[in-house]
């Protein structure tokens, strides 16, 4: 194995590694709602998951004969599906002294052992996803032509400096959804013929049967794969056909119809894709600022290599515009700007631009002191430094972190954070104290 200062994006894929071990949070967020249909066609046969929500509604809606459903696509089933089984497994095969009592589970409180297992599995499966996605970005980089040092700090600052630095933490389908897109540029990248387009095709289809608004990968693709010959668009729509199939019979079966309950509604607006890019509520690039350096390098590969800076812009531009639509574009009840972590392959190109030619040091040094302010505003946030609005889980604008400005914590504080944010650090030093 190639050592760490020989291998640069082997040194970043063991901080990411670090990172994610570290402040591990559970099966977070919307990831109940794939795990409870897990439980339930395990143990029930059915999709039907109103015996096994314990309470988190994140991702259901109602279907006909008043069952409650997930409302996400299957794939991230088939993706889970061996990870859960492997709980249930390590369950059965452990001395039943051992964690006999159960353990907690975030957001749900105490569980038996197997639930906590087999969600902890699928929580690792996310952490492998992240690794995954890093490496095929920093392998793609290196196609381009980048150097190893280059592709190496631009994966960094495309986990480090953006929201992946939360939503690899948790079992939503976030994660993998972004391991494909940095397949999917990888793929562009080494494209020869119809074969790679077809498998373009298959890696979009697939990304969408995690999460729907995936589909905006297709954009780049087409792009992509027209520059190069415009006949193999074709066999990458054959690609895209083949891996969606499935879909309408999902449908049928959990909904009834091939209609889709899904919250929130869409709207053409003029203020897409500023509100995600800019607005003061979650704004991308007011709580990752690092990114907005990643766009300015599309800017800049756009005069040296205007084919690969059309491809990327589009890709950023296609993410941004179409969440920007969606009401639900402000993500209230999460962490940060999740919906663009479709476009972090694209602004991976971007810092690679970035940090390219003249002034390297100095350019590195912006780069990486903006992927740390981020990372503190991440810190504060996980850790319960901020109190967030009232009955939302997460600080909305930056104002909300200026009392840290104010009155910043000490050393005791800040110890007490990070038990909060950290499961590893409760094990080893104990629950912080009350509040």
């Amino acid at each position: 194995m190639p050592s760490i200062r020989k291998s640069p994006l082997l040194a970043v894929l063991l901080l990411a590694a670090l990172h994610m071990l570290v402040f591990d949070r559970g099966l977070g967020g919307d990831g109940w709602a794939g795990f409870a249909t897990l439980e339930s066609l395990a143990d029930d046969g059915d999709p039907w998951v109103e015996n096994q929500t314990r309470g988190v509604m994140n991702g259901l809606v109602g279907a006909p004969g008043g069952h409650l459903v997930l409302q996400y696509p299957p794939g991230i089933l088939a993706l889970d599906a061996l990870p859960f089984l492997a709980g249930r497994a390590i369950d059965r095969l452990l001395p039943a002294r051992w964690m006999g009592s159960g353990a907690d589970l975030p957001p749900v409180g105490r569980v038996p052992r197997g639930v906590f297992l087999s969600a902890a599995m699928i929580v690792l499966a996310r952490n492998l996803a992240t690794l995954l996605g890093l490496f095929w970005l920093g392998r793609a980089l290196r196609r381009m032509g980048f150097s190893e040092g280059i592709a190496a700090a631009a994966a960094a600052l495309a986990f480090f400096g953006g929201p992946l630095i939360f939503y690899s933490l948790v079992g939503m389908s976030h994660a993998p959804a972004f391991a494909l897109a940095a397949l999917l540029l990888l793929v562009l990248v080494r494209l020869d013929g119809w074969k790679l387009a077809f498998a373009a095709g298959t890696i979009v289809g697939g990304a969408v049967l995690l999460r729907y608004g995936s589909i905006v990968l297709a954009a780049p693709a087409v792009v992509g794969i027209g520059i190069k010959n415009r006949k193999n668009i074709l066999a990458f729509a054959a690609g895209l056909g083949m891996a969606l199939a499935p879909l309408p019979f999902w449908w049928s079966w959990i909904f009834g119809s091939w209609r889709l309950p899904y919250g929130g509604t869409w709207v053409l607006t003029a203020a897409s894709p500023w509100n995600v890019l800019f607005s003061p509520v979650h704004g991308l690039f007011l709580f990752h600022p690092a990114l907005l350096l990643g766009a300015v390098g599309l800017a800049i590969l756009i005069r040296r290599s205007p084919a690969w800076g059309a491809v990327a812009a589009v890709w950023f531009l296609s993410v941004a515009v179409l969440y920007g639509w969606w009401s639900e574009w402000s993500n209230p009840g999460g962490y940060g700007q999740r919906f663009l972590i479709d476009a972090l392959p694209a602004l991976g190109v971007g810092f690679a631009a970035f940090l390219e030619g003249g002034r390297s040091r100095l350019k590195a040094t912006v780069a990486a002191g903006a992927a740390l302010a981020g990372w503190l505003l991440f810190f504060a946030a996980v850790g319960g430094l901020v109190i967030p609005p009232a009955g939302l889980p997460w600080p909305q604008r930056l104002g909300e972190y200026a009392p840290l400005l104010r009155h910043p914590p000490g050393p005791a504080a800040l110890g007490n954070a990070l038990r909060r944010a950290s499961l590893p650090a409760r094990v080893v030093a104990g629950p912080p104290p009350a509040r």
